[in-house]
């Protein structure tokens, strides 16, 4: 898993001015919306006596300890210590990480890592699902897998026949045809031509006969699919059908902890925009996450492995591979970092926020940084 990398981990909607707990690269964070609307996200631990934040409540902007009643404010600095009485100074030492917040498309991200602002990889142009012209429906699923080998699936073409075949893949034409991949620093876009063994319109073309479906004898044209990830957690899979429109879905696949992982999915369709085609839409994603379910699940070993010659490599394999050098580049800058869901209640560190490297700051922590993790892929 990796620190110093934007990731989306909650709904917009999701986030209020009632505190809220999500875990991330194995660390509890509390999340709360402000009264000028801005959403804070602080550690969720609180370094008196550990209690949840996110149990706790918010008054004048400042998240409020249950235990004990320390309140602390959106730079993570203690503000209140009742039991010191008013007026008494407060120790420096008295803070928990806070970590950047940014509210885009739809979603809430949030940076667990230190490094400066000038260095960070900016988050990715989402633009596209704030398009008017394209109606979306939303949900998540959990999957007890790495998100690793989540997002890995998520790019994987040659897998759709067997898996998904009836829905968009067709078991009688596996052959990945021939592809095109664009690379960039921290991301990969694969566009190819995919048979399916479905008429476009499937069983929509009943309830609208006169629609754009294809008749009976007519052949079924090739869809085209884009897939795409944006290092670590975001996959984007992008279908125009002919004659019928353009669906495209978003994904943050969250790090829970090394071996969960909690996929937020925006589906965005420009056909069939009226509210009742809604859960006909959600019904379908969720069928192809079950599907997907069912096999990442089983993967084993659950980890990619650590060398690139640990499993077996095909042309159709690309994006995989591409994601796995990208991986080894955030590996090289020591982002890495440790974190399972094993001794959860025993965890004595925390990924360090930009706040660790403020003059002045630099000792005043009581939590100690969490430590890096692999050194090779």
């Amino acid at each position: 898993m990796f620190k110093n990398f934007w990731y989306a981990i909650a709904f917009s909607e999701e986030i209020t001015a009632t505190p809220s707990k999500h875990r991330l690269l194995a660390q509890d964070l509390v999340l709360w919306r402000a009264s000028n609307g801005e959403v804070r996200a602080l550690s969720n631990t609180c370094i008196h006596r550990g209690g949840s934040l996110s149990q706790g409540k918010v008054e004048d902007d400042n998240i409020v300890c249950p235990y004990h009643g320390w309140g602390f404010g959106g730079d993570g600095a203690c503000t209140v210590i009742p039991a010191n009485g008013r007026g008494k100074p407060i120790s420096k030492r008295a803070r928990v990480d806070s970590y950047p917040v940014e509210e885009r498309y739809g979603w809430i991200w949030v940076f667990p890592g230190d490094i400066p602002e000038e260095e960070r990889v900016p988050i990715p142009d989402l633009s596209f699902m704030d398009d008017p012209e394209y109606r979306s429906v939303s949900g998540e699923w959990t999957w007890n897998a790495n998100y690793e080998r989540v997002v890995e699936n998520g790019t994987d073409q040659s897998h759709t026949p067997f898996v998904h075949g009836g829905v968009f893949g067709d078991p009688k034409a596996p052959p990945v045809e021939e592809f095109e991949i664009e690379v960039g620093e921290w991301w990969a876009r694969l566009t190819v031509e995919q048979f399916s063994p479905n008429k476009p319109a499937g069983k929509l073309t009943q309830i609208f006969p006169k629609s754009r479906a294809y008749k009976e004898d007519e052949p079924t044209p090739p869809v085209l699919v884009k897939t795409a990830f944006f290092f670590p957690s975001i996959v984007m899979i992008d279908l125009t059908i002919p004659k019928l429109g353009r669906q495209v879905i978003w994904d943050t696949n969250i790090p829970v902890d090394e071996y969960t992982t909690l996929t937020k999915w925006k589906g965005y369709r420009n056909f069939y925009k009226t509210p009742w085609a809604d859960r006909i839409a959600k019904k379908m994603i969720e069928k192809v996450f079950a599907q997907d379910d069912r096999v990442v699940n089983e993967i084993a070993p659950e980890l990619i492995p650590t060398e690139l010659n640990g499993e077996l490599h095909l042309r159709s394999d690309q994006m995989s591979l591409e994601f796995r050098k990208i991986k080894q580049k955030a590996v090289d800058l020591g982002y890495s970092v440790l974190g399972t869901s094993e001794g959860t209640k025993s965890m004595k560190t925390i990924i360090a926020s930009p706040y660790r490297r403020e003059e002045g700051l630099e000792n005043s922590w009581i939590l100690p940084a969490t430590p890096e993790g692999s050194t090779a892929l």
